[in-house]
């Protein structure tokens, strides 16, 4: 039941999204602009402004958590990547695909299903840690020294989520009165991002070219983004004293498959982009049943 009640319907919008650029081929970039651009921001500002206070004790340690997850998963894509004899770029590849996961397009809507509005509140703080280290490390491994920390920092900078966070952060800081009637209007437009998001996952999917790259990379990413990802996320939230409904969210929405916006780092830096669509098409498939177990695992306990 677990499948039928909360993944088959993110699946069922996911395939939404790639009959729409099937059969209609519709303007991509517009559909992502007024996604991530509109929709998406918010939601976050949304959630940040309407987030209970108990956001506030979760951010710190989410922030540690945030921090440990990229630099364990760092450690083993570079050292998977070593093991398998693959060269500079295809390391980068192996990394962008390892250590970058879904947490916006697919992670949202997945906590949001399994854990509704609560615990979407917790779920837009991990995705707006985690837009840190997709902005600006994903940069850094797929330009392998052509882009200078400087500009891997500076792509924070473009990225809509992080004006909402500043936004949203500095009206909760100095309780700066905003009214309700634009509240909703910006609630209301928040609400289209889950459908929006995976809707465009689903067009990304459609459009995705898998060429040639290696079974042994595809199968050794994706074991660690989906099977390995869940156990050093849960071994970190006990490390951390994270528990409850918080941990839940944490270790759930770190399990997802690989990131979809590695895949324009990895075209703008030729860090084998054929081999990170491939990552992202495969993880997505499967996490149909490893997240089904880990949601079978989570679910009793929340």
């Amino acid at each position: 039941m677990v499948f039928f009640t909360i993944l088959l319907p993110i699946f069922f919008i996911i395939l939404l999204g790639v009959l729409f650029e099937k059969l209609k081929h519709p303007d991509f970039r517009s559909v992502s602009d007024i996604t991530l651009y509109f929709f998406t921001p918010c939601l976050i500002f949304s959630g940040l402004i309407r987030g209970h206070e108990n956001i506030a004790a979760f951010l710190p340690r989410a922030a540690a958590f945030m921090l440990l997850l990229t630099a364990v998963f760092w450690l083993l894509a570079e050292i998977c990547g070593r093991l398998l004899r693959l060269d500079g770029r295809q390391r980068s590849a192996f990394s962008l695909t390892t250590i970058m996961m879904n947490t916006g397009n697919y992670g949202l809507p997945l906590v949001l299903f399994a854990y509704g509005d609560e615990g979407l509140a917790y779920a837009v703080i991990v995705l707006v840690l985690f837009t840190f280290p997709l902005g600006t490390l994903a940069v850094y491994i797929a330009s392998r020294g052509q882009a200078s920390v400087g500009q891997s920092l500076r792509e924070i900078l473009k990225i809509p989520l992080f004006h909402a966070i500043v936004l949203a952060s500095l009206v909760r800081w100095f309780a700066l009165p905003v009214p309700e009637v634009l509240l909703k209007a910006i609630h209301l437009v928040g609400q289209a991002a889950i459908p929006g998001l995976l809707m465009l996952l689903g067009m990304q999917l459609a459009r995705t070219r898998i060429r040639a790259a290696s079974l042994a990379p595809l199968v050794s990413g994706t074991g660690l983004r989906l099977v390995v990802s869940p156990f050093i996320a849960i071994g970190l939230c006990a490390l951390l004293d994270i528990g409850g409904l918080p941990r839940d969210v944490l270790v759930l929405q770190t399990s997802t498959p690989a990131a979809v916006i590695p895949l324009l780092y990895a075209v703008k830096y030729d860090a084998h982009p054929e081999m990170v669509a491939g990552g992202i098409f495969f993880s997505t498939i499967l996490s149909g049943l490893t997240l089904t177990v880990l949601l079978f695992y989570l679910l009793p306990a929340s």
